[in-house]
């Protein structure tokens, strides 16, 4: 038998950005110097170019080992055929063919015979891989003047991961398509990658699966989680069994998860009706994974967030209400019951994963404290950092956190998931991730929460995924650029960019607006034109400009992106930045009239206007284009009394959503109150004027019951308007003319169980 080598990778060197050279041999005289500088994603952790390279000849010999990882075998064949390759013979590396003028070898080979043959045939003298999943390439002249390329993997993940890198570094060009010189080695970061659908509202569809898991494997991505919340059968039904229809969909979303390197994970969420200490229930669970396990599901979580923690049952009461903490007794009962009776029982099952009830607090709590003392050391937690929705997660939180729960963490990264406001895309990259988030800190790998809408999701994943594998690397906005080339293609990467710079705005970006960062000056200049008289021409030129250019941008994706699904799923979105548009140009040509006294012409341009944004407030998506607001405001009203000027409040929900924020002049950042219904919002306007009009842009917490309240000295309070039955949206607030330093919205019922929440509180002196 043939001896082993271990696979060791000159790990200092590379650490460092150094590696053993391959010994490139100089190209022949024929063959043409190209200037080309690949790009890949991820990026390798190490990677050399030159300027040589060779063409990939219509024939093709491909040599594999026993065992090459047939997913590798079939991208590599689908990616040669894509490049003009119409022959290609295979055979095995015991017994090569070398016939053809390009050789690729494609393997593992970690054992001694075969390193020997492939570094007498190519040269290529280090072909040692340390990393889990990681991989090498290597493209140059042999022996023999054949040219060479050598895809290997540490194991069938990285050899699959390879053929993804080797489809990126073909160059196309007419007639024969190009390789270049190359010497690649690679592996991931994070172990573990991918993404958990784990939202409220509509699940995706079997088709959205599909489509995410083959784009998982494309992007290095190496896990799933089905979790859909409002799947009747994983939280509200969880003991009953799928319909057969049911799991023959899931029978082939694992199929297709392993043909893509992507561990599909099963989660049940029963936290909501399930007795903890009840054998029944456990075996209802049970039966529930095997079901799963039938069809060849081999990981699972149990998920216990978004609970009332309290213990309903009696039985439950009184097996774990003498603990110092009886839910987290109950819940580790549970967890550590399925550990050992399925996970533990069924060999090849992965870890299992759970997700505790107090999953996103800062510090610790007497439930978590209990929780770690009492769950089985081998059970990861899921975690979503500090916050819901963390703006930031860094490896000081993740020391923090890893030292309260003493488990391996798995971020839960709720982004760029929008069931918490689902009027809106979160199309910016990820960012506010630290990049040392590694095992040292506790942190085994993230899986991202994506967005209802699938397709539109992988904008926003594909940064994620350059993220997780090289966190090292990772720059979020050459990521971004490099994800719109690939999604759109060349003739849509400017209007989906442009597209994608309206629906930008998060709290992990600190509210960034690029499409509104951009209007903003042009704004600016043209309401001091307004002001002066001087330039006018030329500002609302350029305003006219970007308006028409926001007007065309809709229809120039529906032309240009060969995509459906996200055309379908970003409709609204289309059509409300087309709104938006039009708009504008209503509104700088109905100030140009009004600069030229044409009553009739100012006129009919207000109320056109007036109905353009009757049709746009009728479209409920929203678009990272909080200055607009603003704008119509102003053209329609005169000035925003209360924009930029000093508000208070009763209280924030949180210390990043503070009142100034509702008087910013920005639809996309808010102030958000705490959970009761006596708080208030108010502005300092800073002095005395007569007002007549108020208008509160509502997020989804909204007040169904309020007052709008007015002060001279900020003490003494007079109501100009009570509201009994408000649906949200934007409330516009007529009453007569009055004198007032002081505004204040009192709230006296909420709609929602949260606070109350406000992007905008605006106050005008409306002249009729």
């Amino acid at each position: 038998m043939a001896k082993k080598l271990s696979k060791a990778v000159l790990s200092v060197c590379l650490a460092a950005g150094l590696a053993a050279p391959i010994d490139f041999q100089t190209a022949s005289a024929e063959e043409p110097v190209v200037n080309y500088n690949p790009t890949v994603s991820p990026i390798p952790k190490y990677m050399k170019t030159t300027a040589h390279g060779f063409p990939l000849n219509p024939k093709v010999s491909l040599v594999t080992e026993k065992g090459t990882d047939p997913a590798a075998i079939t991208e590599l064949k689908e990616a040669l055929t894509k490049a003009g390759v119409t022959m290609i013979v295979e055979s095995d590396i015991t017994n090569p063919s070398l016939q053809a003028p390009v050789i690729i070898w494609l393997g593992e080979f970690s054992d001694e015979a075969e390193v020997k043959t492939i570094t007498e045939k190519t040269g290529i003298k280090d072909l040692t891989i340390n990393n889990k999943e990681g991989y090498l390439i290597t493209s140059k002249q042999g022996t023999e003047a054949k040219k060479h390329i050598v895809i290997s993997g540490k194991d069938d993940a990285g050899t699959y991961y390879g053929t993804q890198t080797f489809r990126q570094l073909i160059v196309e060009r007419p007639g024969t398509d190009w390789i270049p010189e190359v010497e690649i080695k690679d592996w991931p970061t994070m172990p573990i990658r991918g993404a958990i659908e784990g939202f409220y509202g509509e699940p995706w569809s079997h088709e959205d699966r599909l489509s995410q898991l083959e784009f998982y494997g494309d992007h290095k991505m190496n896990s799933y989680i089905y979790a859909p919340k409002d799947d009747p059968y994983h939280r509200d039904k969880w003991r009953d069994p799928y319909p057969q229809e049911k799991i023959a969909e899931i029978a082939e979303l694992v199929k297709t998860a392993h043909d893509n390197h992507v561990t599909f994970t099963f989660a049940i969420s029963p936290g909501n009706t399930i007795t903890y200490s009840s054998d029944k229930d456990l075996q209802a669970l049970i039966d529930k994974a095997q079901a799963m396990w039938d069809v060849g599901v081999r990981s699972f979580a149990l998920f216990l967030d978004d609970i009332d923690p309290n213990l309903r049952s009696p039985e439950d009461r009184a097996k774990f209400g003498g603990d110092a903490n009886p839910p987290a007794a109950a819940q580790a009962y549970l967890l550590n019951r399925f550990n050992s009776e399925f996970i533990k029982k069924h060999e090849g099952a992965e870890r299992l994963i759970t997700v505790p009830t107090d999953y996103y607090q800062a510090g610790t709590t007497p439930y978590r404290t209990r929780f770690a003392a009492l769950v089985q050391p081998d059970i990861v937690v899921q975690w979503t950092g500090i916050g819901v929705v963390a703006p930031t997660i860094t490896t000081a939180d993740a020391d923090r956190i890893h030292g309260i729960f003493k488990h391996d963490l798995l971020i839960w990264d709720n982004y760029p998931v929008n069931d918490f406001d689902r009027n809106r895309l979160f199309l910016a990259p990820l960012t506010g991730r630290d990049a040392g988030l590694t095992p040292e800190h506790g942190v085994i790998g993230l899986t991202a929460n994506p967005m209802n809408e699938a397709e539109a999701s992988k904008i926003p994943l594909f940064t994620v995924a350059d993220y997780t594998w090289n966190p090292e690397a990772y720059n979020p906005n050459d990521s971004m650029l490099r994800g719109l080339k690939e999604f759109a293609g060349a003739k849509a990467f400017e209007p989906l960019k442009a597209f994608v710079d309206a629906s930008y705005s998060t709290s992990l970006n600190g509210n960034k607006e690029p499409y509104s960062e951009k209007l903003t000056s042009l704004i600016k200049e043209f309401w001091a034109t307004t002001d002066s008289g001087a330039g006018l021409e030329s500002a609302s030129a350029n305003l006219l400009q970007e308006f028409q250019q926001l007007k065309n941008i809709p229809a120039e994706l529906r032309k240009t992106v060969d995509n459906q699904n996200f055309l379908e799923e970003v409709d609204g979105y289309l059509r409300k930045m087309e709104l938006y548009g039009a708009a504008g140009e209503k509104a700088v040509n109905m100030i140009l009239a009004e600069q030229k006294q044409d009553e009739a012409a100012a006129s009919e341009l207000r109320a056109e206007l007036k109905a353009t944004m009757n049709q746009l407030n009728q479209v409920p998506q929203k678009l990272s284009l909080g200055v607009l607001s603003a704008f119509f405001d102003r053209a329609l009203n005169g000035v925003n009394l209360a924009e930029g000027k000093i508000a208070t409040a009763s209280s924030s929900e949180v210390d990043w959503l503070t009142p100034d924020l509702a008087v910013d002049g920005n639809n996309n950042t808010r102030w958000a109150s705490l959970y009761t219904d006596n708080q208030w919002l108010s502005v300092d306007l800073g002095q005395t004027y007569t007002i007549n009009k108020v208008v509160l842009n509502w997020e989804a917490a909204y007040g169904k019951q309020y007052k709008i309240q007015v002060s001279q000295d900020g003490s003494q309070w007079t109501d100009v308007h009570t509201e009994l039955n408000s649906n949200g949206g934007t409330d516009e607030i007529d009453f007569p003319a009055t004198q007032a330093r002081h505004v204040r919205m009192q709230g006296i019922k909420r709609a929602t169980s949260w606070g109350y929440s406000l992007y905008e509180m605006k106050v005008f002196n409306v002249h009729q």
